[in-house]
């Protein structure tokens, strides 16, 4: 028996275990509406991209919904990449949503994807906002869009 645990031991010593999860925080940025404003679709999007990045394997946060009354020009100034690197985020992921007109549905939506440890933008889509019969398709188009930026991190 004390032949089984000194070979145990041994061997235990000579394996290294490293656990690494990457994690990925997530930013929602409204454009064209007022501070007073009920609408808006932040939460939806919000839990898209978290569902869909949880259920790929990865450790999902969120920064507070950034609400604006014009669009900017650049978003990297609403995202401290140094905090989120002392933070443990790899990853950033931004996704604006652009009102216009008081439409009840964004009528752009951008969507940015940036490295925190190299602090390089991986990349931008932007898409053309939908109107959808339920909910239920609004939400699944949201997650399918999520979808297709879980291979740019890596």
């Amino acid at each position: 028996m004390s032949k089984r645990i000194i070979i145990a031991l041994i061997t235990g010593l000579f394996i290294n275990f490293t656990a690494s999860a990457t994690m990925i925080s997530f930013y929602i940025i409204e454009t064209g509406l007022n501070e007073e404003a009920k609408i808006g679709q932040s939460e939806l999007w919000e839990g898209a991209f978290m569902d869909v990045f949880f259920d790929a394997g990865y450790i999902v946060s969120n920064a507070p919904v950034l609400r604006l009354e014009h669009k900017p020009a650049n978003v990297e100034r609403f995202i401290d990449l140094e905090e989120a690197e002392m933070c443990g985020v790899n990853f950033i992921l931004v996704a604006q949503l652009d009102y216009a007109n008081g439409l009840m549905m964004p009528g752009e939506i951008s969507v940015y994807v940036y490295n925190v440890q190299t602090k390089q933008k991986l990349m931008e889509r932007k898409m053309a906002g939908r109107q959808y019969n339920t909910l239920t398709a609004q939400y699944d188009n949201m997650k399918s869009i999520a979808r297709a930026f879980v291979p740019y991190i890596e």
